[in-house]
């Protein structure tokens, strides 16, 4: 089913300023600018939920392998560190902190699965971003 898209879009609108509301299923989550982009700083920045994105996936995809063999990691957390470079994030430096000690032979397969997490993945490989203006045909008188 190549081409299909199973899931709504998410619809993102303006709500005043530069804050805007992303629709995501049935979850509203906003997004501004600090004071100093002309916002308010009441929510993250955009670019910043691409860092967040990375670093809930690949604490979903630790937390499973864990728990699929008993290991613990109540407590454990993924801290994201953007690096820039010229207009767009250059790196992310993700670390996994668990709460305790591995058995040595995990440790290879844990990163391996960090590494596998779908938001790792688009990051890494690339996505195609196409983008198309839709506008009402006619004169504003605008200039």
């Amino acid at each position: 089913m190549a081409g299909q898209n199973p899931r709504p879009p998410m619809v993102i609108t303006h709500e005043g300023g530069v804050k805007f509301a992303a629709q995501i299923r049935g979850h509203r989550l906003l997004v501004d600018q600090p004071a100093g982009g002309g916002g308010e700083d009441s929510a993250p920045m955009p670019l910043e939920l691409l860092g967040a994105g990375l670093g809930t996936c690949v604490a979903l995809y630790v937390q499973q392998f864990c728990h699929a063999r008993g290991l613990p990691y109540a407590g454990m957390t993924v801290a994201v560190e953007p690096r820039g470079a010229q207009g767009r994030i250059g790196q992310y430096d993700v670390r996994v902190r668990l709460p305790e000690a591995l058995p040595p032979h995990y440790a290879e397969m844990l990163e391996r699965v960090a590494r596998s997490c779908p938001a790792h993945n688009t990051l890494v490989h690339g996505a195609e971003v196409a983008v198309r203006i839709e506008a009402p045909v006619g004169s504003t008188g605008r200039s």
